[in-house]
């Protein structure tokens, strides 16, 4: 699964979805990118959301999902 747009609705989706399947969490915002990253690297608990759960810029890796779901603001 790939979650594109990792706002208030999109983190919290790819976090659940983690707990038992493969999750791409993919913005445009490097930044966020970078901080979530960091943060999941230094979480300790829930190993399952650890090992299924990456994120990333790269658009590339959005074609590597069987599904996938947007969760952007819109105009």
């Amino acid at each position: 699964v790939c979650i594109i747009g990792l706002g208030y609705v999109g983190l919290p989706l790819a976090e659940a979805f983690s707990k038992s399947l493969k999750v791409i969490g993919f913005d445009i915002e490097k930044d966020k990118i970078s901080s979530l990253n960091k943060l999941n690297e230094s979480r300790e608990t829930n190993s399952a959301v650890l090992t299924n759960l990456t994120f990333t810029s790269d658009p590339k890796c959005i074609g590597k999902a069987d599904f996938i779901i947007i969760a952007v603001p819109t105009p």
